[in-house]
């Protein structure tokens, strides 16, 4: 049984609608202005690396090792969300990341940045995020009603989209500006992050009861034998991870195969590298309308089609997209597709994760989404690196020929899952519950 904080046992009734609710409203602001300042960097940060290294497969390894330390900290990041006040887990990492980034800011004002000093600041900021990503996942249950949970989880997926909407032409615009200018907005939006956070009268206190507490070591595998122990958690899962592999490699192959000089609808004979930054955060941003648009049609597509059906038409879009991406040589067409790639993923990752939610009891929220997340992106930090080692050594067609075969493989056994063709509507029950 759950122990909530006084303040966080409020009746349903006493919750007011979204629009009106003082901390959901703060936290969501918040939350938009960092995603916003990381997306500018999402597209500066592949750029200050090529051009420190001049190669595709060393700009990978400094996502390899963000992602990797990512990977490392959400397990432990997951246990903390569960034991204490969730109002630090978020202020302190932000801080964290400001001052990080700040470093780099300061290095580019003296002169060009290191490799070191990018793998430092991803590996910091990436363990940081984590912790704070894990927090927040848990923070929304404490300051909206019950009922109201998903719209708000709604509203979060399309925060994300249109930060990733803005911030990634704005990026690549005031890169052309200078520099460190993207870099500065960023760490500027994690100050004002966790200035909005602190403002939050809701404490976001743990739901467990201090004489429950275990050591952190103990607490890490709860999360780990609920996941195994469900059989729809484990397939779906499974396949997130060749997924999310592939999916974060996107970023890095399409600017290292559109963002190239002399490649078409990228940086032309009179483009300057500002220029061709804009151009490549605005194909990418392209991604963030599909995204948006789909969170828009996901309730539509709900009633129209069997949660099942959204996952496998995720599937098989990701192979037809990822095919013609082999031969799109056009920044913007490369763009439509990443829209059509993630018009069809906000859906069907908005079902299964209402899937997870119903399966999993309040207690154990934060780690088994901490987990979920861990075994999910296990291997997204290998993306990076063997994606580019595959771009410099292959090519763009053989990359993405192989993305789509893996694709096709992954939703195969998607399809031969029972529990996937038996996965209820959100709120019609559960596919089936897990074990501690």
């Amino acid at each position: 049984m759950s122990v909530l904080a006084t303040e966080d046992r409020q009746p349903l009734e006493a919750r007011p609608p979204l629009r009106r609710n003082r901390d959901f409203r703060l936290l969501w602001t918040g939350q938009a202005l960092s995603a916003t300042g990381s997306s500018m960097t999402t597209v500066v940060y592949p750029l200050l690396a090529l051009a420190a290294t001049h190669s595709a497969s060393w700009a990978g390894v400094v996502g390899f090792a963000g992602m990797s330390a990512a990977a490392l900290m959400r397990l432990p990041a997951g246990v903390l969300a569960d034991r204490y006040p969730l109002k630090p887990l978020m202020v302190v990492p932000d801080l964290i990341r400001a001052a990080t980034t700040l470093s780099i800011v300061l290095a580019l004002l003296v002169g060009p940045v290191t490799l070191a000093q990018l793998l430092i600041v991803s590996v910091v900021g990436s363990a940081c995020g984590a912790v704070f990503e894990a927090a927040q996942a848990v923070a929304v249950r404490h300051v909206v009603a019950h009922d109201q949970l998903s719209q708000a989880l709604a509203q979060d997926s399309a925060r994300g989209h249109l930060a990733g909407l803005i911030g990634q032409p704005a990026g690549g615009w005031l890169y052309g500006l200078g520099t460190a200018v993207p870099v500065l907005a960023d760490a500027v939006s994690y100050i004002a992050c966790a200035s909005l956070t602190l403002m939050v009268r809701n404490g976001m206190r743990s739901s467990r009861a201090p004489d429950r507490l275990r050591t952190l070591w103990r607490d890490i595998p709860v999360g780990l034998r609920y996941v195994a122990s469900s059989p729809f958690l484990r397939v779906t899962l499974a396949c997130a991870v060749g997924f999310n592999a592939m999916f974060a490699s996107l970023t890095i192959v399409i600017i290292a195969s559109q963002g190239a000089p002399g490649a078409p609808g990228s940086q032309g004979p009179h483009d300057t590298p500002g220029s061709a930054a804009f151009h490549l955060g605005t194909a990418l941003s392209l991604g963030a309308i599909g995204g948006i648009l789909g969170a828009w049609a996901a309730p539509a597509l709900s009633r129209r089609l069997s949660p099942a059906a959204l996952v496998y038409a995720f599937g098989w879009t990701c192979c037809l997209a990822f095919a013609l991406l082999g031969q799109v040589h056009d920044t913007y067409l490369a763009g439509v597709l990443l829209a059509v790639l993630f018009f069809v993923a906000t859906p069907a990752n908005a079902t299964l994760f209402a899937a997870q939610i119903e399966i999993t009891p309040p207690e154990l929220q934060g780690r088994v989404v901490a987990t979920a997340m861990f075994t999910a992106g296990i291997a997204a930090p290998s993306g990076p690196p063997l994606a580019g080692l595959l771009i410099d050594s292959a090519g763009q067609a053989v990359t993405f020929l192989l993305f789509a075969a893996l694709a096709a493989a992954l939703t195969g056994v998607l399809h031969l899952s029972p529990t996937v063709r038996v996965m209820h509507r959100p709120g019609a029950g559960p596919p089936e519950a897990g074990k501690v």
